[in-house]
């Protein structure tokens, strides 16, 4: 029997979650690895501006030069509860070559036309998780040297979230169903394909956290500040595949479906994460507003991993150097106004798989945050912030294949300060949804997480 690619109909297909296109059961590699978060309750609030009005200890994660704006010494803790949800749902397109093959992927008792099930798995799914984890803990304090102020700090928090959930109901092998960046050609008359129809999911749970001293030094009105963040964290990784049949593909609205030729395989592993990450900033401050740059020299971030039967291995994932520029404005004594822009530059990352070639996996895109603070009281502070979060991935079937998916980030906090103890807590709302497109159907993906941060501070 002879097989050749074809041009059929579009099989569903789920998000890969880091990818430059969507895949059909991508393993699970790379992802979640793109998800950096910064420690600092307050400037998460703030629309998690990097470059902008830190005034605490946490500075020394993002932009250590704004340590030089500490007066007093300080000791702070905290912690993160997360919760997520996802869910797909698909709309049909019969197909024009195999109309009655997306019956038997719809699998929904109650169409009026009805093909006999195999099973009773259907195309829609969700998928929910919690995870509570130690967020940042952090010391810094100033001093007086050499006709200057200084201030040098210590911390420990969580830097990238490696939470990572896929599923694909209706997986294919070969993909069969894609449209871009081309379609694959058609059955020719004579000739057959054999399609291995399956269930496919992923999971990665985990967290990157960094060991980070820094020091800064401050000027007159400008300030510089140098932070080394050594990286270490580890994930518990899953993949499974049940199959579910055997498509046989011939011309001309012609297949059979076989039982599955694999069964249930499900691969356990674990991941140890390791890197060094350097950052250096600046920021020139007036009464009225500061201006800053952060800049992120390029590093390499190790995974170590090793599956239950004994498989081992080490990835490479290199970052390129990343940049921000920011700016605040304080207009009065009990508002502050923050912005930056992030290069990003995830499309330059490259990935370098154990014993393979180097590939540029992600899409990137610039982003702005905005963040604002109202001082209520002398004791109350109130924050609220936006961004976009670009995805290190495009939707299937995109006119723009480099072009990512976006997220919209809503954040808000408060501060409570009493003498010499300060409580700060945030709320942030991420909502993610695009849609796949392929031949035969539209999937349309969502994904909402909300975290919640408290920290408290004891200053000297």
């Amino acid at each position: 029997m002879i097989y050749r690619l074809l041009l059929a109909l579009g099989l569903l297909l789920g998000p890969t979650g880091a990818a430059i296109a969507q895949g059909v059961a991508d393993p699970l590699l790379f992802q979640g690895m793109d998800q950096t978060v910064w420690p600092g309750a307050r400037a998460r609030a703030m629309g998690g501006v990097v470059m902008g009005d830190y005034r605490d200890a946490t500075a020394l994660f993002a932009d250590p030069a704004a340590l030089a704006r500490l007066e007093r010494a300080e000791v702070r803790i905290g912690g993160s509860y997360l919760a997520t949800s996802l869910d797909q749902e698909v709309r049909w397109i019969p197909d024009r070559i195999y109309a009655e093959l997306s019956l038997v992927l719809e699998n929904d008792p109650d169409k009026l036309v009805q093909i006999r099930p195999f099973d009773s798995i259907r195309p829609d799914w969700d998928h929910s998780y919690t995870a509570t984890r130690p967020a940042v803990a952090a010391l810094a304090f100033p001093f007086a040297a050499l006709g200057a102020s200084w201030t040098a700090g210590l911390g420990y928090g969580q830097v990238a979230v490696l939470d990572h959930y896929y599923q694909n109901n209706n997986a294919l092998d070969p993909n069969i169903g894609r449209m871009r960046p081309a379609p694959v050609p058609r059955v020719q008359e004579g000739d057959s394909l054999l399609v291995d129809w399956f269930q496919f999911a992923r999971e990665r749970k985990g967290a990157l956290y960094g060991i980070t001293p820094a020091l800064a030094v401050r000027y007159g009105r400008l300030a510089f500040g140098l932070s080394v963040t050594v990286l270490t964290g580890s994930s518990d990784d899953w993949q499974r595949r049940f199959g579910r049949g055997l498509f046989i593909l011939r011309y001309n609205n012609d297949f059979s479906l076989l039982p599955p030729r694999i069964g249930e395989e499900i691969i356990e592993a674990s991941s140890d994460y390791r890197g060094v990450r350097t950052t250096i900033s600046g920021r020139l401050e007036y009464e009225r507003f500061a201006v800053g740059v952060v800049l992120r020299p390029g590093y390499t971030l190790e995974r170590r991993w090793e599956t239950q039967a004994g498989n081992t291995g080490t990835d490479k994932l290199e970052v390129p150097t990343q940049v921000t520029v920011g700016l605040a404005l304080y207009p009065s004594r009990v508002w502050r106004l923050v912005a930056d822009y992030d290069l990003r530059r995830q499309d330059e990352v490259r990935y370098i798989p154990a014993g393979s070639d180097a590939q540029t996996p992600w899409v990137g895109k610039g982003t702005f945050r905005l963040g604002a603070e109202f001082l209520a009281a002398d004791w109350l502070a109130l924050r609220a912030g936006y961004r976009d979060e670009p995805q290190s991935f495009a939707p299937a079937g995109a006119a723009f294949i480099d072009d990512p998916a976006i997220a919209s980030v809503y954040t808000a906090g408060v501060g409570i300060t009493r003498g010499p103890l300060v409580v700060d807590l945030t709320y942030e709302l991420f909502r993610l949804r695009y849609d796949d497109l392929w031949i035969s159907n539209v999937n349309t993906n969502r994904m909402k997480r909300h975290t919640l941060l408290l920290e408290v501070a004891y200053r000297f």
